[in-house]
């Protein structure tokens, strides 16, 4: 029994015994008269037990069974397959993987008995105030895009670039996947996997990095017909009808770049624990993990209605979604492409194309699709193209060795007689 509750009792006594009255005992115990009356018919009705509280030596509802604390510590200690993990995102997994229900301080107090609670540590202040850019309103206004170059599967298989995009409005992953590096034609390969899901956005926001944007500057030429050097991603986007934006820092295409931060931490440690170790079993993974991320971080936009444009029926992927080049057609209708000769079949054109200008498109998936205009045209492989000649240079002769020059022809008399015949002739 503690000191202040020795001393109620010893107030409430003197009481009883109306050695004091009810203001001096209320006063005393910093109660209101009400409540020592209460007290004290308590006291009187059940003697020293009407004073600890009611809950003492109880129990408590939500404390947690000495079974389930020790197979906590089992999943997360050295050697457990949850070592390492943040507490939110171990608590999200004993509650999916393992049917363990518990809270987040909890969880905290019983990892980590002497530390304080788990806060991010902040980056020192920079000298640049940026002002904080509200969300669009609705879906498919902007998408941020990028790549994330990083050990993914920790020495398990090759170093991967993540390719990813997020709308800017509800925060939802609209798609990712794994490629050896960062390329053009990952990024066209993401388009089109949008745009069929989704449709079309109004812009995509990424950095300036060369693929997306085009680092030449514009000629006079150019500016004289109002043209501007181009990626072929750019190219893409621009035929599309989709706004490229370029950002000026990482901060100002910060919500990818906090995905990256989620995804380092919870996707490589997600692929650990279901041993991937190539890359494709890593783009295999990525739809399960990316839904229960969506389900999990996703918010409403502001406005319900989407800005995602539908692609119409008939839309030719291969036409837009590819990397583009020009090629003139020779007159047997051929034309080369990457090293081959490629034979337009007479089926496919309807009209003569010699001397013309088509389009050389390539997928994502590496496959030559030929264009007159948005005509697909057929073809077939003719050969490789020739390789130039190279002009053959005559070698020096070498000089002739005394002992290889032919020796004389034994002579004939007769023949000899008749050469000097002519001196013998007499004179007119």
């Amino acid at each position: 029994m503690t000191v202040s509750e020795q001393r109620t009792i010893d107030l409430l006594t003197r009481l009883a015994a109306h050695q004091i009255t009810v203001e001096r005992a209320a006063e005393l115990l910093g109660l209101s008269s009400r409540q020592v009356r209460r007290k004290l018919k308590r006291f009187l009705a059940e003697g020293v037990n009407a004073i600890p509280h009611g809950n003492r030596r109880r129990k408590p509802h939500n404390i947690l069974d000495p079974d389930t604390r020790t197979r906590i510590l089992a999943l997360t200690s050295t050697g457990g397959p949850y070592h390492g993990f943040n507490v939110c995102h171990t608590r999200d997994l004993l509650a999916a993987s393992d049917g363990i229900q518990i809270g987040r301080s909890t969880l905290h107090k019983l990892l980590h008995p002497k530390a304080p609670p788990e806060v991010k540590e902040a980056k020192p202040a920079r000298g640049v105030v940026r002002r904080r850019r509200l969300r669009k309103a609705a879906s498919g206004m902007m998408v941020q895009i990028d790549g994330s170059p990083h050990n993914w599967l920790e020495g398990r298989g090759p170093r991967l670039c993540l390719m990813g995009a997020i709308d800017d409005a509800d925060n939802y992953v609209l798609h990712a996947h794994f490629r050896p590096n960062e390329d053009a034609a990952g990024y066209l390969w993401m388009f089109r996997a949008i745009a069929i899901e989704y449709g079309l956005p109004a812009s995509y926001y990424h950095d300036k990095h060369t693929i997306l944007r085009s680092p030449k500057k514009a000629t006079i030429e150019d500016e004289l017909a109002g043209q501007i050097p181009m990626s072929h991603v750019q190219k893409v986007l621009h035929d599309l009808g989709v706004e490229s934006i370029a950002a000026h820092s990482p901060q100002a295409k910060g919500r990818i770049e906090r995905l990256w931060s989620t995804f380092q931490d919870r996707l490589v440690k997600e692929m650990r624990l279901a041993g991937i170790s190539t890359m494709e079993q890593a783009n295999a993974f990525l739809p399960a993990f990316i839904a229960k991320h969506n389900a999990q971080f996703g918010i409403e936009a502001a406005d319900p209605n989407s800005a995602f444009i539908a692609l119409e029926p008939g839309f030719d992927l291969d036409y837009y979604f590819s990397i583009q080049e020009t090629r003139t057609v020779k007159a047997d209708h051929t034309l080369s492409f990457e090293g081959k000769v490629y034979q337009i079949t007479a089926a496919s054109r309807s009209r003569s194309l010699a001397g013309q200008k088509v389009s050389a498109r390539v997928n994502p998936e590496g496959q030559l699709h030929l264009y007159d205009g948005k005509r697909r045209l057929d073809y077939r492989l003719a050969s490789a193209a020739p390789a130039k000649a190279k002009p053959v240079q005559p070698s020096p002769e070498a000089p002739k060795s005394p002992l290889e020059t032919p020796k004389s022809q034994p002579c004939d008399p007769a023949a000899a007689a008749r050469k000097r015949a002519w001196l013998h002739t007499a004179s007119p």
